[in-house]
């Protein structure tokens, strides 16, 4: 049964920053203190390296793509993952700031690409997409340039419709050398997980609330047999369970954060606070063993990250919102 929530008084101060206002913020990564990009609606995005206290914009394209998914690898360099089918998935790639984007990779007919994650040492990348005709469809690069299909990196086939949620693209994630997706959609949610030199992705039944526009939307693995997850039903906001720990073989669910529906986005800090985000607000766990959730927003945000001074929050109509990484001392 999972832990009961405790709520407890708001100790941490939330800096709302300005951004456009016009732009949902969808995804987000800040590779160091000073560095983030944010990527969203309206094909935009944008990029500070004065900790959001100001932006440049840029788009890597004039079609009205969303951009849910960015990953950067510092000030200068950064891949950004759009969704959508006949074309509309794509990867674009910047290694001037953002000043002009490539194009990296381009699906085809009914692809769906959900979320991206990249090893910044070697711009190794792997992307999770909708299976389609009972075959996986995954996209991997070994060195961020020459982008192949993969329809034989896991274990067993997939379950019927099985898929995922670009919620936030959290759904892939790369972290200390062990690889993690979670799939949705289908009858199942289930985690897939390989180490970095592994040759296939072992397919692992999850309890996570599953069906139609339901399962995981966030991983977080912190070894190959120990990883984190949220997700939940995008319809049904009442389904339980919505975070759990996978660890050597066995599941345990988690204490539930005080938001209504599904989870969105899942980012451990440093000393292994759990900051979770979705449509009802943001709030945090000083770590998985507690039940002392801090509410921290009402706000309608969809994801968060994480450097080694502060965290960030992002979401619709331009929302992004800073804090102090907390010290669990």
């Amino acid at each position: 049964m999972p832990v009961l929530t405790t709520i407890v008084a708001l100790a941490i101060d939330v800096h709302v920053l300005s951004s456009r206002p016009d732009v949902n913020w969808i995804g987000i990564s800040s590779p160091s203190p000073k560095v983030i990009w944010l990527s969203g609606s309206k094909a935009t995005i944008a990029r500070s390296i004065d900790g959001g206290q100001s932006w440049d914009y840029s788009q890597p394209t004039s079609s009205e793509l969303q951009f849910r998914d960015i990953e950067a690898l510092d000030d200068q360099h950064a891949y950004a993952l759009s969704i959508g089918t006949n074309g509309d998935s794509r990867i674009y790639y910047s290694n001037n700031g953002g000043k002009n984007w490539q194009l990296r990779y381009r699906a085809s007919g009914n692809q769906f690409l959900n979320c991206l994650a990249v090893v910044p040492r070697t711009n190794e990348a792997w992307v999770y997409g909708d299976s389609i005709d009972g075959q996986w469809d995954l996209v991997r690069a070994p060195d961020g340039r020459n982008w192949l299909p993969s329809r034989n990196a896991i274990d067993s086939p997939p379950l019927d419709a099985e898929g995922g949620l670009a919620a936030s693209g959290g759904c892939v994630r790369f972290n200390n050398d062990v690889w993690a997706m979670g799939t949705a959609n289908a009858s199942t949610a289930r985690l897939l997980v390989k180490r970095a030199s592994g040759i296939r992705f072992k397919a692992i039944d999850t309890p996570i609330a599953a069906g139609p526009a339901a399962g995981i939307a966030s991983v977080w693995p912190l070894n190959e047999r120990h990883v984190l997850m949220v997700g939940g039903d995008l319809n049904q906001p009442e389904r339980r369970p919505r975070i759990a720990e996978y660890h050597r073989g066995t599941f345990t669910e988690l204490s539930e954060p005080p938001l209504a529906g599904a989870l969105y986005s899942l980012t451990l800090t440093n000393d292994q606070g759990l900051l979770v985000t979705n449509p009802a607000g943001a709030a945090y766990l000083p770590n998985k063993d507690s039940e002392d959730w801090q509410l921290l927003s009402e706000e309608n945000i969809w994801n968060a990250a994480c450097n080694s001074v502060n965290c960030y929050l992002i979401g619709k109509d331009g929302y992004v919102a800073r804090f102090a990484v907390p010290r669990n001392d």
